[in-house]
């Protein structure tokens, strides 16, 4: 009976899953100081594009307001969606949504001045969130993408070091991309820690700068000539 019911359930999970979904879903998150993401919906269900697109079911803020809303309702606020951008392609039946996502609730760094080093710790609990986007054609990533980054497939192509995911049964997969500079990567959970060159803020280049010196003189020097004229 037991292993009855255990195979009813994974049955119709299975048939919830693919019912919900009606589509592929790709995630591709490339990331520096916050995360640049493609999510992508492709061979979509013709009656159903049809009706995302006629209606505007679907705009550029959908996707990064509902993973918005996700960490507001747990209290989180630190975080916030920008460069959001969202393309229909009739062809194939898909629609791109292009956004970014920074904020202390998914990143910080630190600073070793000495050593010009910035470690930063991405935490990339984001993808984790429920989308509706009309009745029968919902996305819960939260389920679907349950399995910890530390988890996932890691490479490295030439010096590009990459997570990739996926979920075959929803149709999903995921792939994170550090940049090339990145060295002492770690994956622990859901965070992804790397080090990067430090760039110092404009301010301080400005400040350790030979030019502000050179400046300095300068105005001596103007100074020193206006007083002899004037004496």
């Amino acid at each position: 009976m037991k292993k009855f019911v255990a195979c009813w359930f994974t049955v119709a999970l299975f048939v919830t899953l693919i019912a919900s979904v009606r589509a592929s879903v790709e995630v591709e998150a490339n990331i520096t100081r916050d995360f640049k993401i493609v999510f992508k919906l492709a061979n979509i269900e013709t009656t159903i594009y049809e009706n995302i697109k006629t209606n505007g079911l679907m705009t550029e803020d959908t996707v990064p307001r509902a993973i918005w809303e996700n960490f507001v309702n747990k209290g989180l606020f630190g975080l916030e969606y920008f460069s959001n951008s969202i393309n229909f392609n009739d062809t194939t039946r898909s629609i791109h949504s292009t956004f970014s996502l920074r904020g202390p609730s998914i990143m910080n760094s630190t600073i070793d001045r000495a050593a010009s080093v910035e470690t930063f710790r991405m935490n990339t609990e984001w993808r984790k969130f429920y989308l509706n986007i009309t009745g029968g054609f919902s996305f819960n990533f939260t389920q679907i993408l349950v399995t910890p980054l530390s988890e996932w497939t890691e490479e490295t192509v030439e010096k590009i070091t990459s997570f990739s995911y996926s979920n075959l049964t929803a149709g999903v997969s995921c792939l994170f991309k550090l940049p090339n500079y990145a060295s002492n990567i770690i994956a622990i959970g859901e965070t992804i820690i790397f080090d990067a060159p430090f760039e110092p803020p404009w301010e301080d280049k400005l400040i350790n700068s030979p030019i502000l010196i050179l400046i300095g003189l300068a105005i001596v020097g103007v100074i020193v000539f206006a007083y002899r004229k004037i004496r």
